[in-house]
């Protein structure tokens, strides 16, 4: 028996393990993969604290910063940062710049950031079960037993608390009976792949849209330093269980861009599949004595799909609330986690229903750019406040 269970060890399951951990718990980590920091399906780029600072903290939109400077405590600085960011480039079809946004950002090195979290939180004495998919799950004398598949052998595990950092859908949620609330709508296919010999500035991040090979999701190449970078794109699930093949999606994509921003680029690694939440916080975050953290909770940003730090800072709010759940009850991780995150990702939901109207026709991208102006556009991007969110809550409800 283990004081907790945690399913996946991602940013926010790694933070989450170790952080418990420091408080005492005696935690267990499941994890699919045979290192948890392998083939990572990221475009790894996250805005620095004092941007993060200036665009949500200081405007209210994340009322609290103890999360966010722990979070950012396990990336600021070291070999950890690759590149370093001072503009987007968006561009609509056919190449053509639509917009910049000036932002200062990070390209980091994502697995070597887990592996680290991973390392201090075995020294601080988690129990890491590598190459283990977790199954099934029943409550028993006020535990939980669990059950999981490492090749052709079962092994059984028991905890007083359940964390699902799996990803989205997320397993845990689905065997425990926690309702998200999404639809196929609001779950993104993502694939990425590192190429090198790359020729660009390395300063900006590139950012493509067209509903040719991005319908309802968009394209990306962002530089990781030494000529190297992620591409990548995504596309909507709805779609994918329609037909549509995000590989052939993929090949479009670096067909068009190749000319211009590809030009003599050589793939280094098989490209990576992976679903992202893009439908806002989920509906449950927890029930019982399970909670759900990080892309299990639905904590990427979905008008830009940001979620390194959101993720970890899920990982620090849970760990938060677990050691008042044992202590004096006052904190409910649902309410915590909301009132935490809950501005920032709705500010970007909300955008993202008003966006899905226009994302799938080029011709009313652009009317939709001529209506709101650059300016507005700019934040809406990055999730902050405009004097749009009103009408754009309106919209949602009426349009459900």
């Amino acid at each position: 028996m283990v004081s907790v269970a945690v399913i996946g060890s991602g940013p926010s399951g790694a933070l989450f393990s170790l952080l418990a951990a420091r408080l005492g718990f005696d935690v267990l980590v499941v994890e699919r993969k045979s290192k948890p920091s392998l083939n990572i399906v990221c475009g790894e780029f996250l805005l620095t604290p004092e941007e993060t600072r200036r665009l949500y903290i200081d405007s209210g939109v994340i009322p609290d910063a103890g999360c966010v400077n722990e979070s950012y405590s396990y990336i600021d600085g070291g070999d950890i940062i690759e590149n370093k960011i001072s503009l987007i480039e968006i561009y609509l079809d056919g190449g053509r710049l639509f917009l910049d946004i000036k932002l200062n950002g990070y390209v980091i090195r994502k697995d070597l950031m887990i592996q680290k979290i991973v390392d201090e939180a075995e020294r601080n004495g988690v129990k890491l079960v590598n190459s283990a998919f977790f199954i099934d799950a029943r409550y028993r004398d006020g535990g939980v037993l669990l059950k999981a598949r490492r090749g052709c052998s079962d092994l059984v595990f028991e905890a007083n608390y359940v964390i699902g950092a799996d990803s989205t859908p997320s397993r845990v949620a689905q065997v425990f009976g926690i309702d998200s609330g999404y639809d196929d709508r609001d779950i993104a296919l993502c694939i990425n792949q590192r190429f090198s010999n790359l020729k660009l500035d390395e300063r900006k991040v590139y950012v493509f849209i067209s509903p040719r090979y991005a319908p309802g999701g968009f394209g990306w190449i962002i530089p990781k330093g030494g000529g190297r970078a992620n591409v990548g794109l995504g596309v909507r699930m709805h779609l994918v269980k329609k037909g549509l093949r995000i590989v052939d999606c993929f090949r479009k994509f670096i067909s068009d861009v190749e000319p211009t921003f590809l030009k003599g680029a050589k793939p280094i690694e098989s490209f990576y599949l992976k679903t992202v939440p893009v439908g806002g916080i989920v509906k449950n975050v927890e029930k019982g004595n399970v909670m759900l953290i990080g892309d299990a909770a639905g904590t990427c940003e979905p008008i830009n799909g940001a979620g390194i730090v959101n993720a970890m800072i899920s990982g620090c709010i849970a760990s938060n609330c677990l050691k008042s759940i044992v202590g004096d009850g006052l904190l409910s991780y649902s309410i915590e986690l909301r009132r935490v995150l809950g501005r920032v990702v709705e500010n970007g939901l909300l955008y993202r229903k008003i966006g899905d109207l226009l994302m799938y026709d080029e011709k009313l991208i652009r009317l939709g750019a001529l209506f709101l102006g650059k300016k507005v556009l700019r934040k809406v991007l990055k999730a902050e406040k405009t004097p749009h969110l009103l009408l754009a809550s309106i919209l949602s409800r009426v349009l459900g």
